[in-house]
């Protein structure tokens, strides 16, 4: 029993010797093909070719065997031994690299380029030695030897595109770009033979990396442009990133950095979320105009003041010194870093307002919801159909300028339109007519709105008829928006405020009733 188990272990034992020496040799075997296919490499005969370009070009027989153009230095290389630079760069190894030619490569035949910063030095062709041999499944080997060798020395020409906020420099020289649109400047070089030596900086003089390829300089920068709405807020690494206002609720974002920067975007209403380039970002966005009666709501809650721009109606320009308390003009930039977000709009009634799908700006300045006719208490202090009616006369120098001063405000903007008018060279033009009876049909006077208590607008139509000294009829639309505002323009230092027409607006196609 003992003979037995002795027996076994010795068995065992040398069948695990046997199988040792079997992965032993096994691994060798495979070590020995990854050395074979290694040498296969092309790349290792462009290599040799290397080493044996540096060879000549230290014992002085390079351009014996190799005939090199004569080059002459342009501005960038004053001063400069070209040809002798040239040829030290092949006992650079450190810095040279071997890479395989696009394009020019078939079957048989491969062609390699030696290049030393991006700058093509030689060109290596080579050519295969027998067919290719596929061991153990997946190593294909090939034998290659080296057919042809033309070593370059060219004039050459570079092209870098960078941030204009960075500067360039080429061999020492400051470069001056062509400035584009998109905050970049393009420098050019040309005429140079050796690899260039390139200065980017950025404006706080860091330098940028770069690499060259096929005469194009490609700085290695980080550059994002955004144009987002006003209201969202940007930050860079922290810190608040300012913009270029692009006009209404918009700002333009340029970031540039050498290293990459983190990116924050964020709303009024709490969403943030980091931004890695591209365009696509989850947004509701919508810019507002309107009249500050109006009411803009985003999921229940008003509009943060934050995102609301407040100006003068420009309506109201004429007559703003006349009246007080006159409503603004918001713009409420609405930019949500949601794509579900809802937003509600109501008109100074309190009405909703319909938000059309895949509109996104939206002007409510005109005003809506107007008075079919002028109130019984207006009307009663002001006939608004006859100063319109008389204003028109006075055009057609029908009526005099005195006959209408008493409609207007003393020293305002439309006394002195009114009052230039009957005094200069225009009125003069006027050809010469008579009216017709009746002068004026297709009256209408609506859309009257009260703006404050003080000052209301009013819209008014009518054609009215003329008939030219030889005959012939003319017709003379009119269809304005009138403004009044209740005024004491006397000097009598009794409070009596009476309507003034103070401004006027042509209604263009009934674009603005």
């Amino acid at each position: 029993m003992n003979k037995s188990k002795l027996t076994f272990k010795r068995v065992y034992l040398i069948y695990l010797a046997v199988l040792v020496l079997l992965a032993g040799a096994a691994l060798g075997y495979v070590y020995t093909l990854l050395r074979q296919y290694e040498a296969s490499q092309p790349e290792q005969q462009v290599w040799k070719a290397v080493d044996q370009l540096a060879v000549q070009a230290a014992d002085g027989t390079f351009l014996s065997l190799y005939d090199l153009p004569k080059a002459t230095p342009g501005s960038f290389e004053k001063g400069r031994d070209l040809q002798k630079e040239y040829l030290a760069l092949y006992g650079d190894r450190e810095h040279l690299s071997v890479v395989r030619a696009n394009g020019v490569s078939q079957g048989d035949t491969l062609e390699y380029q030696i290049e030393s910063g991006g700058v093509v030095l030689a060109r290596v062709g080579l050519k295969a030695e027998g067919p290719a041999v596929t061991k153990l499944a997946v190593f294909s080997m090939r034998d290659w030897a080296v057919d042809w060798v033309r070593p370059e020395l060219e004039a050459r020409d570079y092209t870098l595109t960078v941030p204009t906020s960075f500067s360039v420099t080429l061999n020492g020289t400051p470069l001056t770009g062509t400035e584009g649109d998109n905050g970049e400047s393009t420098y050019t070089a040309s005429g140079l033979y050796l690899p260039p030596d390139f200065s980017i900086t950025d404006e706080a003089g860091t330098p940028a990396r770069y690499t060259i390829r096929d005469g194009k300089v490609l700085a290695e920068y980080f550059n994002y442009t955004l144009t987002l709405p006003s209201s969202l807020t940007v930050q860079v690494n922290g810190e608040t990133w300012s913009g270029e206002s692009q006009g209404t609720d918009r700002v333009r974002y340029v970031i540039t950095m050498l290293d990459k920067p983190t990116v924050t975007i964020s709303d009024c209403y709490g969403n943030e979320m980091s931004y890695e380039g591209g365009n696509k970002l989850p947004l509701t966005s919508y810019t507002i105009t309107a009249d500050e009666r109006y009411s803009v709501q985003v999921d229940g809650t008003p509009v943060p003041q934050e995102a609301v721009t407040l100006s003068p109606n420009p309506d109201y320009q004429h007559f703003a010194d006349y009246v007080d308390n006159l409503p603004q003009v918001c713009v409420y930039s609405v930019a949500v870093l949601r794509e579900d977000a809802q937003v509600t709009v109501t008109d100074g009634q309190g009405n909703p307002v319909a938000l059309e799908e895949g509109t996104t700006t939206y002007d409510f300045t005109s005003p809506s919801g107007g008075l079919d006719e002028v109130p019984a208490e207006v009307s009663k202090q002001v006939d608004v159909l006859k100063v319109a009616q008389d204003w028109s006369l006075f055009m057609t120098n029908d009526l005099a300028f005195s006959k209408i001063k008493g409609y207007l405000i003393s020293s305002s903007y439309q006394y002195e339109v009114a009052l230039k008018y009957a005094n200069g060279e225009d009125i003069t033009f006027t050809s010469r007519h008579t009216l017709m009876n009746p002068a004026f049909t297709d009256s209408a006077v609506t859309n009257f709105h009260w703006i404050t208590e003080d000052c209301f607008s009013v819209d008014i139509r009518f054609v009215k008829h003329m008939r030219l000294w030889y005959g012939t009829p003319v017709d003379d639309p009119m269809n304005d928006r009138f403004y009044f505002v209740r005024y004491d323009d006397t000097a009598d230092d009794v409070d009596n405020p009476t309507w003034k027409l103070v401004s006027m607006k042509e209604i263009l196609n009934h674009a603005d009733e």
